[in-house]
């Protein structure tokens, strides 16, 4: 078998495999010389002929005349110089073919060469690879043609080829006549402006019923992530120094309005924290033990009592829940470019923050939906009697940024193979019309093995097993086009694939067998570490934040053997990868990241990738200490800064120990108290015994032992709470006066 395969051609003759042409370009019954076919859907044709009397006779069917003369050259075989030629007109219109007399300029006998381009079906490609010893493979690779032309190929140099070429039909046969403008002498005194264009782009007439609006949800169908200071029903109270002078200038975004929100409270007296998703998923509630009451602080002071905000109706949020899931679902796979327009009323304060922070949580939330963040953009709207809300509008044709278009284009570029396939037969064969032809394109020993590849994402991918595969170096200068591929073993079929075109000199990997002897078990999660705080305003804090996806597997290796484990993982645009396996290759727009496991061994592997987020948080919430406490170990963030939220987590860790040693007091007395009760009715009952004497003084001596603990528990109470109302003060004082020093350097880099 490998001897028939060896052969550089293998001419089958396949009589009826495809449509049949019974016309071609004929050429004074010159036989072909070349055939290069390529995959667009042409074929280049060469032909040899000697002329005698300057005259050529082409016949040309009718079909073909644009093809032919868009690509006609002639040429001297020996000077290679063009020619020039005519071409008669005169000729009826009802034939099958068009009559092409080429009037050569001399009338002596010459040798010209004739090449053009007419329609042809794509050639197929089609490899074999033999899995070897000590990292090596055999592949062959064979180019399946199809003469279709109506005329047999006899000793023609057959070649194949495929490049990022066009290809397209032209008019060029038919007579042109250009209707010309009859201009007459006379004064123009007005000319009308063009037409306005519409900032979503299109021309007026597709656009005439605006932007596609894709759903509205009014500030009641929002729901406010883990973290959001409305996120808490209950009211808040917050307390001022009446001579406190004004906010700093760095705690202010510059040039734009922050997306922060005017709450109107400074000081959250009591939190109520949701655990679930950074995008707004619903989940269990839960008091935090941040604070649990007003604090007091020297005169002069005011207590004063923030608007409460609108509590949240479950029933409405659960519907923009609906809302959200729906539409996600619906463009998570589209091309369109999503709008957040969030709308606010002017006339209250802190309108461009609420309509900006109502516009990020969606667009949160369409994130955490899978929707690439590059195809997301917030847009505030606000005016007087503005209703709050948000609505969500694709964007029929954007217009694009050059600078990320080109950022996209070089990113659309590298994720394909860059090359061009050429691969010709060095000796001349015969084809019949109506036949196929096996063309050998390589044949070669490369490098290559036997691994295997977990492939969740594709439409027949695997989500628990990984894919037997045979991963092997194209050993060409051409690129390997899309085909399939045929595995074997030592005389031994083992399976086949489908391989992506596999560039020059890089390597390819092929999957052909699922043998379920590699098992990852995956876990996906999230969550949201702090890169940079925008702004800081009453115990509300704007911050950047990276939003992480976490694809954590367990590899196991079930093999007696050594196995190789590659991860196919795509990140999609709008998204950055921060941690993965360091060894990969890249295939198209995907990674494939190297793992190597010993027999029986199971690894954990983490792919982590990051996009930006803008989020509003309360400072007493658990999910923004939290965030604190890893911000504060990061890289990013000015010294200062870092120092003032060591001092606030030093006091959330030291309130959290008091009311951790409250609770215990509190525990101790209730077991004195009922230790007491159990004494007391013994006490009683002995009272009744003439012997009891001696045991009544014990039980009597017990109970002021447990009296006396009862009440220095009580004092170490007394002193906890007080530890925990001084402590609390500290702890939002230290809250208060947090700023932001590093932000009036980016707020006047921004104003340049």
């Amino acid at each position: 078998m490998r001897k028939r395969l060896a052969g550089f051609l293998l001419a089958a003759a396949l009589v009826g495999c495809g449509p049949k042409h019974a016309s071609f370009v004929k050429v004074d019954n010159v036989a072909l010389g070349r055939v290069v076919v390529y995959r667009n859907g042409v074929a280049f044709y060469e032909r040899r002929a000697t002329v005698s009397g300057g005259t050529l006779t082409v016949s040309v069917p009718r079909d073909r005349v644009d093809d032919f003369l868009k690509s006609l050259t002639v040429v001297d075989a020996i000077t290679g110089k063009p020619l020039p030629v005519s071409i008669p007109r005169e000729q009826s219109n009802d034939g099958p073919y068009l009559v092409m007399k080429l009037q050569l300029p001399s009338k002596d006998k010459a040798d010209v060469v004739l090449t053009y381009v007419t329609e042809s079906p794509a050639w197929k490609p089609s490899y074999r690879v033999v899995v070897g010893d000590k990292g090596k493979v055999m592949i062959e690779g064979w180019a399946i043609v199809d003469n279709t032309s109506g005329e047999d190929w006899k000793g023609v140099l057959v070649g194949v080829g495929s490049s990022s070429a066009l290809s397209f039909k032209y008019d060029l046969w038919s007579v042109r006549t250009v209707q010309r403008e009859t201009l007459a002498a006379e004064e123009r005194f007005a000319v009308a402006p063009p037409n306005g264009v519409s900032p979503y782009g299109g021309n007026p007439a597709s656009n005439a019923g605006g932007p596609a609006v894709l759903t509205e949800l009014d500030d009641g169908e929002i729901r406010r992530p883990d973290g959001h200071p409305e996120n808490d029903k209950s009211k808040r109270v917050a307390m001022k120094d009446e001579d406190e002078p004004p906010m700093p200038a760095q705690a202010q975004m510059a040039p734009q309005p922050s997306p922060t929100a005017d709450y109107g409270g400074e000081l959250e007296a009591e939190s109520i924290s949701t655990t679930g998703s950074s995008g707004g998923g619903g989940g269990r509630r839960h008091r935090s033990a941040s604070v649990h009451s007003s604090p007091k602080k020297a005169a002069p002071t005011r207590v004063a009592t923030a608007p409460t905000p609108p509590p949240m109706n479950d029933q409405r949020v659960a519907n923009g829940d609906n809302k959200m899931r729906a539409l996600s679902a619906q463009i998570v796979n589209s091309d369109k470019n999503i709008v957040i327009e969030g709308y606010a009323d002017s006339s209250r304060d802190g309108a461009y923050q609420r309509a900006a922070d109502r516009a990020n949580i969606v667009r949160n939330q369409l994130i955490d939906q899978g929707v690439a963040p590059a195809r997301i953009k917030v847009e505030t709207k606000v005016a007087p009697g503005n209703a709050e809300r948000v609505r969500l509008v694709a964007q029929a044709a954007p217009v694009a940024d050059p600078a990320q278009a080109k950022v996209s284009k070089a990113m659309d570029v590298d994720a394909q193979p860059v090359g061009e396939s050429n691969f010709a037969n060095p000796m001349p064969m015969s084809v019949e019309r109506g036949s196929s032809a096996m063309v050998s394109m390589v044949r070669a020993e490369t490098d290559g093995e036997v691994v295997y590849l977990y492939d969740s994402e594709s439409e027949r991918g695997n989500e628990h097993f990984a894919f037997r595969a045979v991963r092997f170096r194209n050993p060409t200068d051409s690129t390997l086009e899309t085909g399939p591929v045929t595995v074997y073993g030592s005389e031994r079929f083992i399976g086949e694939g489908l391989t992506e075109p596999i560039a020059p000199k890089s390597s390819g990997v092929v999957p052909y067998a699922l043998d379920r002897q590699i098992v990852i078990e995956k876990n996906e999660s999230e969550d949201d570490r702090l890169s940079r705080l925008v702004t800081l305003q009453r115990g509300v804090m704007t911050a950047e934040v990276q939003h992480i996806r976490h694809d954590k597997m367990t590899i196991t290796n079930r093999l007696p053997t050594i196995a190789k484990v590659y991860l196919r993982h795509t990140v999609k645009k709008g998204w950055k990868l921060i941690d993965a396996p360091p060894a990969y290759e890249r295939v198209g727009d995907a990674h494939l990241f190297e793992v190597d496991l010993k027999p029986g061994e199971s690894k954990v592997v983490d792919i982590a990738e990051a996009t930006p987020i803008e989020r509003t948080l309360d400072l007493n919430a658990e999910v923004t200490l939290d965030m604190m406490k890893i911000y504060v170990d990061s890289a990013v963030g000015s010294p200062e800064l870092k120092e003032q939220l060591k001092k606030v987590l030093g006091l959330h860790k030291h309130l959290a120990d008091l009311t951790q040693e409250k609770d215990s007091i509190h525990r101790r007395l209730d077991d004195y108290r009922e230790r007491m009760d159990e004494l007391h009715g013994q006490i009683m009952t002995l009272t009744a015994v003439k012997t009891g004497g001696d045991l009544m003084t014990h039980l009597k001596d017990k109970m002021k032992e447990i009296s006396d603990r009862v009440q220095k528990a009580t004092i170490e109470s007394v002193d906890t709470e007080e530890k925990i109302m001084l402590t609390r003060v500290q702890f939002q004082d230290a809250i208060a006066e947090l700023t932001l020093p590093d932000v009036t350097q980016q707020a006047a880099m921004l104003g340049k």
